[in-house]
């Protein structure tokens, strides 16, 4: 008797090396055969029952999600609904498979629809039956009610002497072949078993099936899909093969100079196959090429920002390393709040610059550092109005030492747009924001400042332009800590707000850069029950609070793990979302849908951008890109992160 080397020499020959077994497969099988002889009990109980919503109940599907989500665990894989269906049931792990084209019948007809056939040669299953790879579902009628009762993991294939095939698996819950009660265990079957119905295939683009008007399903709803990414189809991917399914397949088939039947044959079904395979690798290409080159123009800076910057990396949750910041003493200008102190170029008294945006900094709130003292002078270095880095000199007897608040802090994280709130030690809540913006021909002048800052005054509600900015509290000169403003249109704009403001525009921006150098701080209450509202209440006459603002140059992106949910609109939704119920989306269509955060490097997700105002993470091949030229100008530096 044969093993599996055999096989995988056969396997090759007829399907090409896409069919060969991989580590995905490796990994689920070494969660499986860790679970053999796991039994249940006698009442029906079982463990991966319980795991999915029903502890008593049939448990062969979701024994193989739960084995597949242990591996996930163990290795660090994203296989569950990537790779695996998450399946409570038989019938909707064959359903998964089929719309991803990846349901492979024993009988070589796909039920409401046609023929399969190999896309790699157009050789119909029926006439060259699938041989299963290790990693495969293998699905089972027992019962002949024309649905599909049991599943399997296909462990190896063996072949015989007489050139037949046993196909060997491991299965939970098999009432039929395994004793009572149920348990894990190992079971074989002959390739040509007539309970065996259809295999769920870890490779992909290994059959297609053909389709005619009057078929539906699965895999004419796929079919719609594929037609509409191409502009051949505008209907609904509703799965029944029509009219307009049918001239969509012939405007498909007139363009690609092949027979116009409106059938979906093997040629048609081959040639577009092929085509949206090369359109979705074009699309993740493009996207991982766009994120590198955006991180090479970058890296320049990143080195300036790494060699100079005030921060670092640290933790924001890590309490005790946030809470020593906001502690530190700081050395301020010794002057009014709003009055600007000009830099000398040297300890002789001559302005710096004359730029009427740079060559100076504000007193009172501004934190500066004393590089060098001479002749009664101090060479001192923050960052100015136009968040660089700049340094000149002061009389040293303009200078004062200034021991912070001692019950609260603030840090403004400007890569997350997020306000940390602090006190006595504790983090008590973190907060939406929207610092000044990057974009437009004032970017320099609007982005938020960096560095450290007190508290200075609490100045109410003023007018900038038509938007209404309450419960401001300065920090540095003309930038304001302020709830998120409101709109007003007509004669309202400069009299008194008489709360008819529309805040939905600038709401929706919160988590975004999209102040004129202000932060502007959530108005909603969180979830914690905080808001501007809860700090002008509380913080308003409270002294020297230090702020951090924390600058984004030089920083890693966040990197996340590949299963961590994600959201988006598939109904034309250009944007992924870390909440379901993101306050930017229209609620029709509302709950958004779930995939994976590694999803995000699959066509179609790798056209969607993240959401600033629920504060989606950057893309990952964004992050990794990103993350990779920090490191280069780190080591670039001779230093280390």
């Amino acid at each position: 008797m044969k093993h599996i080397v055999a096989l995988v020499l056969t396997l090759a020959l007829l399907l090409g090396a896409g069919a060969l077994a991989d580590e995905r497969a490796d990994m689920l099988l070494a969660v499986a055969v860790s679970e053999l002889g796991y039994t249940a009990t006698k009442g029906g109980y079982s463990k991966y029952g319980e795991w999915g919503g029903s502890a008593y109940g049939e448990w062969c599907s979701e024994f193989v999600s739960w084995c597949v989500n242990r591996a996930d665990e163990a290795y660090g894989s994203a296989m569950l609904e990537n790779d695996y269906p998450l399946q409570t049931s038989c019938e909707s792990g064959v359903a998964w498979y089929t719309e991803r084209g990846r349901y492979i019948t024993t009988s070589g007809t796909l039920k409401g629809a046609g023929e399969q056939f190999y896309l790699a040669d157009g050789v119909s299953v029926a006439d060259r039956p699938y041989v299963p790879q290790p990693g495969d579902l293998i699905y089972i009628e027992w019962y002949k009610y024309n649905r599909i009762d049991h599943v399997g993991i296909v462990e190896f294939v063996t072949q015989e002497t007489d050139g037949s095939y046993t196909v060997h698996t491991i299965e939970g819950n098999n009432h039929i072949l395994g004793p009572e009660p149920t348990v894990v265990a190992r079971y074989s079957y002959k390739l040509d078993d007539p309970s065996i119905r259809g295999y769920g295939v870890l490779t992909e683009g290994l059959v297609a099936t053909k389709m005619a008007t009057g078929d539906s399903g699965e895999s004419v709803a796929a079919l719609q899909r594929q037609l509409k990414e191409l502009g051949y189809y505008d209907g609904d991917c509703a799965g029944k093969f029509g009219k307009a399914t049918a001239n969509a397949v012939k405007a498909y088939q007139k363009a690609k100079s092949l027979p116009q039947t409106g059938e979906a044959d093997v040629d048609t079904l081959r040639s577009l196959n092929a085509e949206i395979a090369a359109q979705q690798l074009a699309s993740e290409l493009r996207a991982k090429a766009q994120a590198e080159s955006a991180a090479a123009a970058m890296l320049a800076s990143a080195k300036e920002a790494i060699a100079s910057s005030w921060f670092g990396e640290f933790d924001p949750q890590d309490e005790e390393a946030a809470w020593a910041r906001l502690m530190a003493d700081i050395t301020v200008l010794d002057v009014d709040q709003k009055e600007k102190v000009y830099l000398s170029d040297g300890p002789n008294g001559q302005r710096k610059t004359y730029d009427a945006n740079r060559g100076f900094f504000y007193g009172t709130s501004v934190a500066v550092r004393v590089l060098e003292e001479q002749d009664g002078w101090a060479k001192i270095e923050a960052y100015n109005d136009c968040d660089e880095l700049e340094q000149g000199w002061v009389r040293s007897y303009r200078l004062k030492t200034v021991t912070p608040n001692s019950t609260y802090g603030m840090i403004v994280d400007k890569m997350t747009q997020r306000l940390y709130l602090y006190k006595e030690g504790k983090l008590l809540t973190t907060l939406k924001v929207s610092t000044g913006t990057t974009s437009g021909s004032n970017a320099d002048y609007n982005e938020t400042a960096s560095g450290e800052f007190l508290l200075c005054s609490a100045t109410g509600g003023f007018w900038s332009g038509n938007l209404w900015c309450d419960q401001a509290i300065r920090f540095n000169g003309g930038d304001l800590l302020h709830m998120v403003p409101a709109v007003y249109y007509g004669d309202m704009v400069g009299g008194t707000p008489d709360g008819s403001g529309d805040y939905s525009i600038c709401e929706s921006a919160l988590g975004s850069r999209a102040s004129h150098g202000c932060i502007r701080v959530q108005r909603q209450q969180n979830e914690d029950g905080y808001n501007h509202q809860w700090i002008w209440n509380n913080l308003k006459y409270e002294k020297n609070i230090k702020i951090i603002v924390w600058d984004d140059d030089g920083r890693k992106l966040e990197e996340l793990s590949s299963d961590e949910s994600v959201y988006y609109n598939p109904k034309g939704g250009e944007k992924y979302h870390v909440d379901q119920r993101c306050s930017s989306v229209r609620s029709t269509y509302l709950p958004l849908t779930e995939i994976t955060y590694g999803d995000l490097t699959r066509y179609p997700y790798t056209e969607l951008t993240p959401c600033g105002s629920c504060g989606a993470p950057q893309r990952p091949e964004t992050v990794s890109a990103w993350n990779s030229a920090i490191d280069q100008a780190y080591a670039e530096l001779g230093l280390t992160p």
